[in-house]
C-alpha cells in the first residue's frame, strides 16, 4: 500500500499534473475518511478482547460442546449461527479465530477447522463489523463517482439492499453445499473420497440444513433491505442459532444416524497439517458464567443497532436516526479546498454501540481493572498495523479519484481504468464484478480495503457500460466476501491459530473450489438481476 501511494502521487503529480494543494487535500482527505473505519474496527476489537478476557468466550465455546454430537449439526450451529453473529460484532477475521479452536476442541481434524472456519464466513463480510465495508469501505470513496445524482446514504443503502438479495440467496444452500464437502473431504481417508457416499451422508440432514439456510439467508435479507448494512449479520445469526438450538433440542429435523470422522488413528498427515495427534489440542473450554449472560454485550449490540438504524423510528415526536446524525465534528475545508470531512460520532458503530458496550460489560461480567486495561492495551496493538493500512489504502485512493482535477484536462486514474474495465468486459461486467470484488480482498485480505479499491471502479465502469451501478457495486461487495476464503493473510493467519502453519496450500487447494462456485453464482445471479428481473435499476 506504501508502495502504491507513492506511485500514485508521482503520477498523479507528473502525468496527471495535479496541483500539490489539491494532491495533499485529496490524500489528508483519504486519511480522515479511515478515522471512521478505524474506530469501528477498534470498537469491535474492543468488544471481543473485554469478553475474551471475562470468560464468555469460554462460556460460549463450553456451550457448543454441550449440544449435539453429529459433526454436521455442529458445523452447522457454529458455521451459520455463531460466525454471523461474530462477524456482525466483529469481522476482521475474527470469526475463523475463534471458530477453528473450538471446531478442534469438538474433535474435528485440524486441517477440518481451518477450511470451516473460513467457509462458512464467506456470505458474511459483505456486513462485518456492523456494516463497514458498506459503510466505511464504499462509503469512503463513492461521493465523487455519484456526483449528486443521490446521496451517499440513498446509495448505500440499495447497496445494503441488493447485496442482502445475493447472499440470501445463496445461503439457502450454502449450508447444505458445505455438509457435503465435509462429508466429502473428510468422511473418509484422505485418498478414499466418493462423491456418492458424501451425498448419502448428505441427503438425511438436508431438510435441517436447507431450513437453516432459508432462515439465515432470509433474515439477512430482509434486515440488509429494510434496516441497513449494520445488522444483517448480527441478526440472522442469532436467530439461525436460536431455531437451530431449538430443533436440535428437540430432535426434530435431526437424522437417528449421526455422522462422524473416521477414527482419529487413520487420519492422514493432510488433515492434522503435519502435527502428531498428541499435539493436537483438544482444550475443554469451563463455563465460567450463565450462558445468556455470556451473550448480553452481543444481544445488547444488536438492540443498539437496531434502535439507532431503524428507518422513521420516532420517540416522543422525534426521529431517532435523524437525530442521532446530526451530532457531528469536522472540517468545512481542507487546505482551502471544497473537500471537507465529518464524523458523525453518535451514528458510528464504534464509537456508539460498541465502545460503550465494551465497557459496560467490564461491569456485568465483573471484570476487574487489571483485566479491563489489558483489554484495552490488546486493542490499541492488534489496530495499529491495520490503522497504518487503512489510512494509507484511502488515501491512496481518493487521490486516484480526485486526480479528475487535473491542468492537464485528462481523465481521473479510476476513471481511466474503469474505462478500461468497461472496454474489457462490456455487457458481461455483472458477470466479472465479483471476480474483481475477490481479487481486491484476496490481495488485501479485507472486504473493507477491496471496497475501497475498487467500488468508484466498479461503479464507473457500470456507467460507461449503462448497467446498473448498483449492482455493479453489490456485486463488487459480494465479491470482497468470498475472497475472504482465499487471502493470503486469512489462509496464512487461521492456520497459525490451529498449529498447521506452512501447510497453507493443503487449506487453499479446498477453499479455492467453493470460492469459486460462489463467484460464478454470483455472476450469473447479477446478470439475471441487471437484464431480467430489474433491468432499469440506478
Amino acid at each position: 500500500m506504501g508502495v502504491g501511494w507513492l506511485l500514485a502521487a508521482g503520477i498523479g503529480l507528473t502525468y496527471w499534473s495535479m496541483e500539490p494543494t489539491w494532491l495533499v487535500a485529496s490524500a489528508v482527505y483519504g486519511a480522515l475518511q479511515a478515522v471512521d473505519i478505524i474506530l469501528i474496527v477498534f470498537g469491535a476489537i474492543l468488544l471481543m478482547n473485554y469478553l475474551e478476557g471475562s470468560g464468555a468466550i469460554a462460556t460460549i465455546r463450553w456451550y457448543f460442546g454441550q449440544i449435539e454430537e453429529d459433526r454436521r449439526i455442529q458445523v452447522l450451529l457454529i458455521g451459520l449461527g455463531f460466525m454471523t453473529i461474530i462477524e456482525g460484532a466483529a469481522g476482521f477475521g475474527t470469526p475463523g479465530a475463534l471458530a477453528a479452536p473450538l471446531f478442534i476442541g469438538l474433535g474435528f481434524p485440524p486441517l477440518a477447522a481451518a477450511v470451516f472456519g473460513l467457509y462458512f464466513n464467506a456470505p458474511n463480510p459483505p456486513f462485518g463489523a456492523a456494516g463497514t465495508p458498506v459503510i466505511g469501505g464504499t462509503g469512503a470513496v463513492i461521493d465523487p463517482a455519484l456526483s449528486g445524482s443521490v446521496s451517499v446514504s440513498e446509495f448505500l443503502s440499495m447497496v445494503s439492499a441488493w447485496t442482502g438479495v445475493v447472499t440470501g440467496v445463496t445461503y439457502v444452500f450454502w449450508g447444505l453445499l458445505g455438509v457435503f464437502f465435509l462429508t466429502y473431504w473428510f468422511g473418509n481417508g484422505d485418498g478414499e473420497r466418493s462423491i456418492g457416499t458424501a451425498v448419502r451422508s448428505t441427503l438425511p440432514i438436508a431438510p435441517f440444513a436447507l431450513l437453516l439456510g432459508v432462515v439465515t439467508g432470509g433474515t439477512q435479507l430482509v434486515i440488509a433491505w429494510f434496516v441497513g448494512p449494520a445488522l444483517p449479520d448480527i441478526a440472522a445469526g442469532f436467530v439461525v442459532l436460536g431455531i437451530g438450538l431449538l430443533l436440535a433440542k428437540n430432535d426434530i429435523l435431526i437424522p437417528d444416524d449421526q455422522w462422524d470422522f473416521p477414527e482419529e488413528s487413520t487420519w492422514s498427515d493432510t488433515w492434522l497439517g503435519g502435527l502428531d495427534l498428541d499435539e493436537v489440542s483438544r482444550d475443554q473450554p469451563k463455563k465460567e458464567m450463565s450462558v445468556l449472560l455470556a451473550w448480553t454485550p452481543y444481544l445488547l449490540v444488536a438492540l443498539a443497532l437496531l434502535v439507532t438504524r431503524w428507518p422513521d423510528l420516532t420517540v416522543a415526536g422525534v426521529a431517532v436516526l435523524d437525530w442521532i446524525q446530526s451530532f457531528s465534528v469536522g472540517l468545512d475545508s481542507i487546505l482551502g479546498t471544497e473537500l471537507g470531512y465529518t464524523l458523525q460520532y453518535l451514528y458510528l458503530p464504534g464509537t456508539m454501540p460498541f465502545i460503550p458496550i465494551a465497557i459496560l460489560t467490564g461491569f456485568l461480567h465483573k471484570m476487574d481493572t487489571t483485566q479491563m486495561g489489558e483489554a484495552w492495551r490488546r486493542s490499541i496493538q492488534q489496530i495499529a498495523p491495520a490503522a497504518l493500512t487503512l489510512i494509507i489504502a484511502v488515501s491512496m485512493t481518493q487521490i486516484m479519484i480526485q486526480s479528475q482535477t487535473n491542468t492537464a484536462d485528462l481523465l481521473g486514474m479510476m476513471e481511466a481504468l474503469s474505462r478500461a474495465l468497461a472496454m474489457g468486459a462490456g455487457g458481461l461486467l455483472p458477470l466479472i464484478s465479483p471476480w474483481i470484488g475477490a481479487i481486491g480482498s484476496f490481495m488485501t485480505g479485507s472486504n473493507t480495503s477491496s471496497n475501497i479499491l475498487f467500488s468508484v471502479l466498479q461503479y464507473n465502469a457500470a456507467e460507461t457500460v449503462g448497467v446498473s451501478r448498483v449492482i455493479a457495486v453489490s456485486l463488487q461487495n459480494v465479491g470482497g466476501g468470498l475472497g475472504n476464503m482465499v487471502s493470503v493473510l486469512n489462509v496464512a493467519a487461521i492456520c497459525g491459530v490451529v498449529g498447521i502453519t506452512g501447510r497453507e496450500g493443503d487449506l487453499l487447494r479446498k477453499a479455492i473450489i467453493p470460492m469459486a462456485l460462489f463467484a460464478v453464482f454470483a455472476g450469473l445471479f447479477g446478470m439475471l438481476l441487471t437484464y431480467v428481473l430489474v433491468p432499469g435499476l440506478f
